[in-house]
């Protein structure tokens, strides 16, 4: 059965790596409060309708599925504004089994970041899907088209190859994980609760991710009393010298993050950390730059290790904040206001005895490819298939380079070694 594994991928190599080249020349960017998912989810049906019966494929929106907005983990908003759904389908394809006792998901996502960028280095259009060196480069190559294609064609391969399981397999493409979304998981995990195991292809350049960190954006803001402007002759008040006191604060906040110990499952020294991503007060220009300013802002990174709860990260935070700016009169009586502007992506762990993963380390030794469960230094939707769906998850996925950045890049190789990997995982563990 391994070799008529793989001569089927390598048979179909040329047809996987063009249909994940196409799809990454479809802007799928995520754009919030909306997103442009629809285009490269409509691709994927023409795709997978070909190979699978349309009964078998569920399109639906978020709002499709019942009661979803009062559940806990619906997080409706991106700083402030309110999330745009519709027109944004998720596609879950369902392939039963003769008894369906047990179940297995490939998961993936649809939305990619925006391209800053208007041209690349190794190819000049962004979304190229152009194949040089045994790399596949565009925006979403490695987060995360490859990786969610693999999941549609390992279903192609055990029906081409004729397999009959006795369990269902499920390849699934949501929307709006980017930029703290999720909600598209969630949608996906209450409408199909109790899947026994999940593989989720973000980029892990194929370690087994066991655990991930947390982490959440934040927004740091300060006003002040004062009419701002010019003010001849007056003493006025300045946010800019308190947002620099709040940086430096963040500073040395980030330093102490870097000796929190990680968990065992972290092979090297893991840290989390404090990122500052932008300090805004006044104008972004010459021409916006004529008075002292009234208000301003920063947006932060925060980032949390799984074993640490959401309130409690926050409350450390919040109390070292309180004690550092203390020390600054200008901050008597007013201490700035501190929000999330997402949701809390929490740290997920997997389930190390889940039988599951004896057969993911079953199919890794008969491909030749060596099994390391490890932690993974990023934060991701993996939390929520347990906490909505009661699904255990894993990340399995491909190497790649420069996610969210210029000449992102998916190693071609490792994405046929995925799809060969999760075949033989469907078999092992659902026969």
């Amino acid at each position: 059965m391994i070799e008529k594994i793989t001569d089927w991928v390598r048979e179909n190599e040329e047809l996987i790596l063009s249909t994940i080249s196409g799809l990454i020349q479809i802007k799928t960017e995520n754009t919030p409060p909306t997103g442009n998912e629809k285009p490269g989810q409509e691709y994927l049906y023409n795709f997978i309708s070909k190979f699978i019966p349309e009964k078998s494929i569920d399109v639906f929106e978020i709002d499709d599925v019942e009661g979803i907005r009062d559940h806990p983990l619906f997080f409706p908003t991106v700083d402030g504004v309110e999330r745009i759904y519709k027109g944004r389908p998720n596609i879950v394809a369902r392939i039963k089994g003769t008894d369906s006792k047990k179940s297995l998901l490939f998961s993936g996502h649809m939305d990619v970041m925006p391209v800053k960028e208007k041209k690349w280095k190794v190819f000049e259009d962004p979304f190229s899907g152009g194949v040089k060196d045994g790399k596949l480069y565009g925006r979403g190559s490695m987060d995360m088209k490859a990786g969610t294609l693999a999941g549609f064609f390992a279903i192609k391969c055990l029906k081409d190859l004729g397999i009959s399981l006795k369990g269902d397999i499920l390849a699934e493409s949501v929307i709006d994980e980017e930029n703290g979304g999720v909600n598209g998981t969630v949608a996906a995990r209450i409408r199909y609760p109790g899947i026994d195991f999940a593989i989720l292809p973000e980029t892990s350049d194929m370690m087994v991710g066991i655990e991930t960190i947390g982490g959440s954006d934040w927004k740091a803001s300060v006003d002040v009393q004062g009419p701002g402007g010019f003010g001849f002759g007056l003493e006025l008040p300045n946010p800019i010298y308190k947002l620099s006191k709040i940086a430096l604060a963040f500073e040395k906040y980030d330093k102490i993050l870097k000796t929190t110990k990680s968990s065992k499952n972290y092979k090297a020294d893991q840290f989390i950390r404090l990122l500052t991503f932008q300090l805004h007060s006044g104008g972004s220009n010459y021409l916006q730059a004529g008075g002292v300013p009234t208000n301003g802002h920063i947006y932060f990174w925060l980032e949390t290790f799984a074993d640490m709860s959401e309130s409690d990260a926050k409350n450390e935070f919040i109390n070292f904040m309180k004690n550092e700016l203390k020390a600054y009169k200008e901050f008597e009586g007013d201490f700035p206001k501190f929000e999330t502007v997402i949701r809390s992506l929490e740290g997920h762990q997997t389930d190390i005895n889940h039988e599951a993963l004896k057969s993911i380390r079953k199919s890794f030794l008969n491909i030749n490819r060596s099994y390391n469960e490890c932690g993974l230094g990023f934060a991701c939707d993996a939390f929520a298939f347990k906490k909505v769906g009661n699904t255990e998850v894993v990340i399995i996925g491909p190497k790649g380079e420069n996610p969210h950045g210029m000449d992102e890049s998916v190693d071609v190789k490792d994405v046929l070694d995925l799809i060969k990997i999760m075949v033989l995982t469907a078999i092992d563990y659902c026969s």
